[in-house]
């Protein structure tokens, strides 16, 4: 008895000896999925805060390669070609590493390796883009290190890296409107569906190109004898007003916002509302 007394203990004692402390990481690791045009983007880094420190200049030298984060290096890849900053960068995975300057900031896409962390210098056969940007001053200080995208549109979006009152600016170029226009007019000679119709009405008007055939397609997406729902008449009514057909499109607004009374949705009351006054204005 003493014996399995002695064995339990002993391992009660193995195991709370390998007990770990959770504490909070000082650098938290941070993935960030967007979709831009047609290309998915996913961005995996860590994020150090500034805790009183002075960052670019002191923490993150001047001229000395970044990790762009802490810890391992920042990686980033994309599901199809983009450009940045007007430079191609080729479907794949990568790592960013950048270079502060006193006024700007270079961003460097490079082959992802198995290097951790930060580089004593780059491979130049390794780098896949160099760009760099101004350091804007931003009337406030972001305490964490941020990547993020902003003003995302059919085209492309900005990639933007900010921290302390700084941020830098990159402009992320999908592609899209070479790859859609080859799309629909593969699509269209085929057997388009209703939908088809529809996507490639509704990216016609938001483009602003060739809106005479938006104005055909979108009629074949949603015909006038079917029990059209309020979101496909607001569709035909802004589409019409692009095109300069405002009598029709008055028609479809009206009927799209009495139906969109009946389904008691604000969202959708509101939207065609806010359509309704524009065109009756």
């Amino acid at each position: 008895m003493k014996k399995i007394i002695s064995f339990l203990f002993t391992i009660l004692l193995f195991q709370f000896s390998y007990t770990q402390l959770q504490s909070p990481v000082p650098s938290p690791r941070a993935k960030v999925s967007q979709k831009v045009g047609l290309v998915n983007i996913n961005l995996d880094y860590s994020r150090p805060s500034k805790k009183g420190r002075t960052i670019f200049g002191n923490i993150v030298p001047f001229d000395q390669i970044w990790r762009t984060g802490a810890n391992q290096a920042t990686s980033i890849s994309f599901s199809d070609d983009i450009k940045i900053n007007n430079q191609l960068v080729e479907a794949g995975e990568y790592h960013v590493y950048s270079v502060p300057r006193e006024n700007s900031l270079d961003l460097v896409i490079y082959k992802k390796t198995d290097e951790w962390g930060s580089l004593k210098s780059f491979d130049e056969s390794l780098i896949k883009a160099r760009v760099s940007s101004d350091f804007y001053d931003l009337p406030f200080s972001i305490e964490t290190f941020t990547i993020s995208f902003g003003d995302i549109s059919n085209a492309g979006a900005s990639l933007n890296i900010s921290w302390d009152n700084k941020i830098a600016i990159f402009v992320i170029d999908a592609l899209t409107r070479e790859k859609m226009l080859n799309s629909i007019e593969e699509t269209m000679a085929k057997n388009p569906s209703k939908n088809d119709f529809r996507k490639a009405a509704m990216y016609y008007y938001e483009e602003n190109i060739h809106i005479d055939k938006a104005v055909k397609w979108i009629d074949i997406a949603f015909d006038d004898s079917d029990d059209l729902k309020y979101w496909q008449l607001r569709y035909k009514a802004l589409i019409n007003e692009k095109a300069g057909k405002i009598k029709k499109a008055k028609k479809y607004a009206k009927k799209g916002y009495e139906i969109a009374l009946k389904s008691k949705s604000p969202d959708a009351i509101n939207t065609l509302k806010i359509l309704n006054d524009r065109l009756n204005n």
